[in-house]
């Protein structure tokens, strides 16, 4: 296994970068983090030329071309035998080349769609043929990196962090009354989530929630809008209530995503669009614990909050299945580990 990894990703600690790099410290490796979260290396974007030029720089800010160079010099002094990226993050063609030279694998985390109008950045493009490795968590993805280029790809599963993807501490059970809920949904704000949201507050008499930014934009009646939520009001959320929806973004390619495990690793009851992804991970979950439209959910929504036991089945059925060492970010490391060095 490695023993020097160096990750670029942002340091913001309920992101991907900062789970990963909580993960190396568990396995015992020497690691590094290079943040390329905006708001801490690119002050520039907190002002109006500054965003302007980050839309026709291809998403790629004044600080960029420091940043790469940074990187560069973190390379060469820490020589890192793994550089792991996360995510839609273009890099400049020096980076690569010193890589090389430094006899460093660089593989990227590719969480989302790289071709969608909202995430599309040409330069990341350009770098797919440049990763000796890229694992994307869309399958549906890798026919069209491979047509770009990409050495190799590989599935990858997101995962779930036991340091902060728990169930709430027992001294914060009193505030669970504050996050009670029938059904709530924890993601930014999306038209494209509405059909099943709005089969749910056809339902009569519940106590539906959203946490997330973006949804005050968005007309939607019967539920609650609330803002993002982390930490333990993340995990009181999810809870506190009786069923947490998992529900997909079909524009990003999602056939599961991070909520597919953080919300039985907070102890909540998930009930998750029928995908073979979502069937792959949860062998044995119930039936009804899988919806294919909007009706079907707003159906058995309906049936499980009028059946408890079962209710209470499903919830620990997704805690047993999900939670193990096998889905955190920790064993995703290790097979990173073991595909490329």
């Amino acid at each position: 296994m490695a023993t020097k990894l160096l990750i670029i990703g942002s340091n913001y600690y309920y992101d991907l970068g900062s789970m990963l790099l909580r993960a190396a410290s568990s396995l015992g490796i020497e690691a590094r983090i290079c943040s390329n979260f905006l708001p801490d290396y690119a002050p520039s974007m907190n002002h109006i030329l500054g965003k302007f030029f980050f839309k026709i720089a291809g998403k790629r800010p004044f600080e960029w071309w420091n940043f790469n160079h940074k990187v560069i010099t973190l390379i060469n002094h820490f020589q890192p035998e793994l550089i792991l990226v996360t995510g839609i993050f273009p890099l400049s063609n020096k980076v690569f080349k010193s890589a090389a030279k430094n006899n460093a694998k660089v593989v990227n985390y590719l969480t989302d769609n790289p071709y969608i109008l909202r995430h599309k950045s040409p330069y990341f493009i350009k770098n797919i043929s440049s990763y000796d490795l890229i694992l994307s968590t869309k399958r549906r993805l890798i026919p069209s990196l491979v047509k770009k280029g990409a050495r190799r790809v590989e599935f990858m599963f997101f995962a779930f962090d036991p340091s902060w993807h728990h169930l709430p501490d027992p001294h914060l059970t009193n505030y669970t009354k504050n996050f009670t809920a029938d059904i709530s949904f924890i993601g930014a704000g999306s038209s494209e989530r509405l059909p099943e949201l709005e089969a749910l507050s056809s339902l009569s008499n519940l106590n539906l929630q959203l946490y997330g930014d973006g949804w005050s934009k968005i007309h939607i009646n019967g539920w609650k809008k609330n803002p993002q939520i982390s930490g333990d009001n993340f995990r009181l959320a999810i809870y506190s209530s009786k069923l947490t929806l998992g529900l997909l973004r079909k524009s990003n390619s999602d056939d599961s995503t991070m909520r597919t495990f953080e919300i039985p690793a907070c102890g909540g009851c998930g009930i998750y669009e029928d995908t073979p992804e979502h069937r792959d991970l949860l062998i044995d979950y119930p039936e009804y614990g899988f919806f294919n439209s909007p009706l079907d959910l707003a159906h058995k929504c309906q049936w499980l909050l009028n059946h408890p036991q079962e209710l209470q089945e499903m919830r620990q059925k997704g805690f047993d299945l999900i939670v193990k060492y096998t889905n955190t970010y920790a064993s995703r490391l290790e097979k990173i580990f073991e595909l490329v060095l």
